[in-house]
């Protein structure tokens, strides 16, 4: 292939008229990587090109199916039962904590409106009673 073809190949997907895909098995037709097809898309200005995402949702918060991708799927939901991150991320979805951890690793309020502390009296003297303060003003206690 000359390079002029070459140019004329690159110039189609920068116009659209040829898709990234096809650009890239035409070059492994002729016995060149993928990687290196890309960067031949790179240099030509188009390696980032992403299709213009047109959706709208018809309502505040999005509506239709929710994707997620996780690096090894949940084998649980339950919060409760969870064995590992990847349970306890995903049940995330669904089911909000008290409070859970930012990434520092301290203890951040979630569905509470604070954390139970000595000071505040929501935890005993002998740490066997917790209150949680809820956002909406109601108090759960836990007893251990």
């Amino acid at each position: 292939m000359q390079e002029r073809e070459l140019r004329g190949l690159i110039a189609q997907v920068k116009a659209g008229t040829m898709s990234r895909r096809g650009f890239v098995r035409r070059m492994l037709a002729l016995g060149l990587t993928a990687p290196m097809a890309t960067q031949m898309l790179a240099y030509g200005g188009v390696a980032m090109a992403q299709t213009k995402f047109t959706y709208k949702p018809t309502k505040a918060g999005g509506g239709g199916p929710l994707k997620t991708l996780f690096w090894q799927a949940p084998t649980l939901l339950n919060p409760h039962f969870a064995v590992g991150s990847k349970d306890q991320e995903a049940s995330r979805v669904f089911y909000e904590p008290l409070a859970s951890w930012d990434g520092e690793g301290n203890l951040v309020p979630v569905l509470a409106a604070e954390l139970p502390s000595y000071e505040s009296g929501t935890i005993s003297k002998d740490g066997l009673e917790v209150t949680w303060k809820s956002r909406d003003g109601r108090d759960h206690e836990r007893h251990l």
